[in-house]
């Protein structure tokens, strides 16, 4: 590009030029921090073709938010080491908020399934009205859904095998900073893993685990590998813990379906009260792997 021996772009037409405006230029000057090339006798400044480079690596390094005072040290001594040793910080500075945007994405992503999964359920209540799709405290009337599942990973609790209230409580909590320690939230709520044989002795507050879903298989944390494979799916809608009817439903439609079992069901919200605040409008997922005989 042909190099002009006197600046000669006003302010207003570099301001343009740079997306900017005249006050940032003039706030510039006034720090230190980006001088114009040239100031004439009344004051006016006028900026050199050359200067469009600096002021546009100032701007991406303000947006990346790197103080003014730091970019101005940088520019008062300036070299190639001291370029490259900036952009090599600022390269791993980018790096590390894309993978915190990369994880809020997956929560965003996995949120928008739940509540999509809630729609089509709806969808399908508003076709067949006459088929009561949901479960809900006190009643067996509801729909068994058989449901082929990806295998999935789950970081999980210590070991329970216990209906005892504090230890429960106290579980829950350990694993839930555990997984905010781990930055291992993708969006999922917590869930619970129970015995099916608990279930079937009607032991329905003994917890075997609390997990978490993830989205890739973890490494260096506890974690058990739901199968795949068929499900039966209930959905149980109102209180989370009032699930003794919906249970009682499932396993014999198990058993009359000539069905064997895993050994363990699996409850998870769907919605909960992030996306509602009427515990009556809670739905939970209750699944069990089964297996034809």
């Amino acid at each position: 590009m042909q190099k002009f021996s006197d600046p000669c772009i006003k302010t207003g037409d570099f301001a343009k030029l740079c997306g900017t405006n005249k006050r940032t230029l003039i706030h510039y000057d006034e720090i230190g921090l980006f001088r114009p090339a040239r100031t004439d006798e009344k004051g006016y400044r006028y900026y050199s073709e050359s200067q469009f480079d600096v002021f546009f690596t100032i701007t991406c390094l303000k947006e990346l938010g790197m103080p003014l005072k730091e970019i101005g040290a940088f520019l008062e001594q300036r070299s190639p080491q001291a370029l490259k040793t900036l952009l090599l910080e600022q390269q791993e500075k980018i790096r590390k908020e894309e993978e915190h945007l990369r994880k809020i994405k997956e929560v965003v992503e996995t949120k928008l399934s739940l509540v999509s999964l809630q729609e089509s359920l709806d969808r399908r209540q508003t076709i067949l009205p006459e088929q009561e799709l949901f479960f809900r405290a006190g009643s067996t009337g509801g729909h068994i859904f058989l449901e082929k599942t990806p295998e999935e990973y789950l970081i999980v609790s210590d070991p329970l095998h216990t209906n005892e209230h504090e230890k429960i409580i106290r579980t829950l909590c350990r694993h839930v900073g555990y997984c905010n320690k781990h930055d291992l939230n993708a969006g999922h709520p917590y869930g619970a893993m129970l015995d099916v044989a608990d279930l079937r002795a009607n032991h329905l507050d003994t917890y075997a685990y609390f997990f978490t879903k993830v989205i890739s298989k973890p490494e260096d944390h506890p974690f058990h590998i739901k199968p795949a494979g068929d499900y039966a799916v209930a959905y149980l809608m109102g209180d989370y813990y009032d699930s003794k009817d919906t249970y009682k439903t499932l396993f014999d439609w198990i058993d009359r379906n000539h069905f064997s079992t895993g050994q363990y069901s699996y409850k998870e919200a769907v919605i909960d009260e992030l996306a509602t605040a009427s515990a009556k409008e809670y739905v939970t997922k209750i699944s069990v792997q089964v297996f034809r005989t």
